[in-house]
């Protein structure tokens, strides 16, 4: 189901995605880009993850991100993943189940309703501080599902912040559950990027509370050897910040992104 309007050459729609592992359906924003109407080629895929205590209107809402969907000719997708699951798969938290939703489910059915490049080549997916962790989380947990994935003021590292934003909700006590808080902060999986080819963008400002964990990760691979763009800009953790670094994020990761010209009769 979906209600939309357009605005200027892109098209705006708010879609309800259901998570059958959740057995409950999110909202989430579409956008379509100039042509898709009137064209039969297949179109690749952002996902754009919102922040802690944010939902699927933020990026729209706060940001000129729907032009980015005509300059690179891709969709973007901005599902909701709860004011605060940090987009893991929870032991702790009943029913937060949104990496499998946002790393399996949202693809299976952007796939069935609209003409997508439905391959690794043709997702990408980033977000902004808890949508930037759930990013890089997401990615590394669903590698075949995204060929790139960048993070802006992201919250990388869980440690340091607990009892903060729901943050013991989703990862337990943190005393008692320290393997848990340490298999999700990404600074120790950086190898699954190198593993499987990930291309990866991280940008943060140089006033934000997160910047610490930001160089860590950046540190982290540069020690392995893992290719990576790495960006400070002035700036703190708020949306005239992520206004702005958008635009970064999208050129870098629409370079790995492929579309298919040919034309299908299958296509929804």
């Amino acid at each position: 189901m979906f209600a939309g309007f357009t605005a200027s050459a892109y098209e705006v729609q708010i879609l309800d995605i259901e998570s059958p592992s959740m057995g409950i359906s999110q909202k989430a924003t579409l956008v379509l880009p100039d042509g898709y109407q009137q064209s039969e080629r297949r179109y690749p895929v952002l996902y754009l993850l919102h922040g802690h205590g944010g939902n699927y209107q933020n990026w729209a809402e706060r940001t000129e991100v729907e032009a980015l969907a005509d300059r690179y000719q891709m969709l973007i997708l901005m599902p909701d993943g709860n004011i605060n699951s940090w987009y893991v798969d929870s032991q702790f938290k009943t029913n937060s189940l949104y990496t499998r939703y946002i790393g399996e489910e949202i693809p299976a059915y952007l796939d069935s309703h609209f003409r997508t490049v439905a391959q690794r080549s043709g997702r990408a997916i980033t977000g902004l501080s808890m949508g930037g962790f759930g990013a890089l989380h997401i990615a590394l947990s669903y590698p075949t599902e995204f060929i790139a994935a960048g993070s802006t003021s992201g919250g990388v590292d869980p440690r340091g912040f607990e009892g903060k934003w729901g943050l013991n909700e989703v990862l337990g006590n943190p005393l008692e559950q320290q393997g848990v808080w340490m298999q999700n902060a990404i600074v120790n999986r950086v190898d699954g990027f190198k593993q499987h080819n990930l291309a990866l963008i991280i940008d943060c400002g140089v006033e934000d509370f997160f910047l610490a964990a930001n160089r860590r990760l950046h540190q982290a691979l540069l020690d392995k050897g893992i290719a990576h763009t790495y960006i400070e800009q002035p700036g703190g953790h708020n949306w005239p910040y992520w206004a702005g670094s958008i635009g970064l994020q999208a050129e870098f990761l629409s370079r790995y992104l492929s579309a298919s010209m040919t034309p299908t009769e299958t296509a929804p």
